[in-house]
């Protein structure tokens, strides 16, 4: 083996790989397992077993009560549950079940996160703007 080859094995083993370790994990402030800058509800861990984003606005369904693209969740989302509640592309299949809403669905307008406000958070860079993919 020729010593260059020998010193860079030794230097990385040395000096590299412990430094790489310090690096860690990624951060990941809802514990689903996917890290924050791939999350789409980076609040909501429930996004890893209903990972959909119907709209594809760059929020998960699970945390996304935006149904109208209007960059808040107000009573006007609320609404949509009930008239017209056949709308599927606007995300109101909330848990991801591939129907339309249910009971299920409108619960999780209020569980967590979804309440009024904002949706999300993601950490998609193009989070809000459609098509974010």
């Amino acid at each position: 083996m020729k010593v260059g080859v020998l010193a860079t094995i030794i230097f990385g083993a040395l000096i590299g790989f412990p430094i790489a370790s310090l690096a860690g994990l990624a951060p990941d402030f809802d514990t689903d397992g996917i890290p924050d800058v791939l999350d789409k509800c980076r609040a909501d861990s429930r996004n890893l077993a209903a990972p959909c984003d119907t709209d594809q606005d760059g929020y998960g369904n699970v945390c996304d009560g935006d149904f109208n693209q209007s960059n808040t969740t107000t009573s006007a989302d609320y609404s949509m549950f009930f008239v017209p509640a056949t709308d599927l592309a606007r995300g109101l299949d909330m848990n991801c079940s591939g129907g339309a809403p249910t009971a299920a669905d409108y619960t999780m307008f209020f569980i967590p996160n979804s309440t009024l406000g904002s949706p999300g958070p993601s950490g998609l860079a193009c989070a809000g703007t459609i098509p974010c993919n």
